[in-house]
């Protein structure tokens, strides 16, 4: 049985919760990248997973049994949300990996940030195609919830992980 990635984000994001203060993930057009995933981004995944896993048949699909009219517009919500994010992501003006004073904080088994920011200054706009795609994948999984499509809807929330873990492997986490 599949089973969402729901504790691994929240498991690697926690310790770096509270070194981010109330910082904004946005000011102006400068995007904080470390700042919007721990804010939006993660919250609006953990929702999608926690209506997904907690709806989930055997095979590890939606089962439209335990969805009831709460749980699809909980799905579509946190859809919209991370789609909102992820266009933001998309479209930023200037993209940094911290916050000022957050620069130089390290999480273990993850680059720095300064190691992060290079890697986004050597392709911007790769890491704006990996955010549109995150926002279309969203998109598509709030169309499902509208649409009240079980089936396709659990093999989109179980899909964001792959969407995720894509950008992840080349900004944020070292190479196997």
């Amino acid at each position: 049985m599949r089973r969402y990635a729901m504790f691994a984000v929240p498991a690697l994001m926690a310790g770096s919760v509270l070194a981010w203060g109330a910082a904004q993930a946005n000011d102006g057009d400068v995007l904080y990248v470390r700042g919007a995933m721990q804010q939006e981004i993660n919250a609006a995944t953990n929702e999608l997973w926690d209506v997904g896993n907690n709806a989930m048949n055997d095979s590890g699909g939606l089962d439209p049994a335990q969805m009831d009219e709460a749980k699809w517009a909980r799905l579509e919500k946190a859809a919209l949300a991370l789609k909102l994010e992820a266009d933001k992501m998309a479209t930023a003006g200037t993209i940094r990996a911290a916050a000022p004073g957050q620069e130089k904080v390290e999480e273990p088994g993850a680059y720095s940030m300064e190691d992060v920011q290079s890697y986004i200054d050597a392709n911007p706009q790769s890491f704006r195609d990996f955010a549109a795609g995150l926002a279309k994948h969203a998109q598509a999984i709030a169309e499902t919830a509208k649409a009240r499509d079980a089936e396709n809807a659990g093999l989109l929330v179980g899909e964001i992980d792959q969407v995720c873990e894509a950008c992840h492997a080349k900004y944020w986490y070292p190479q196997g």
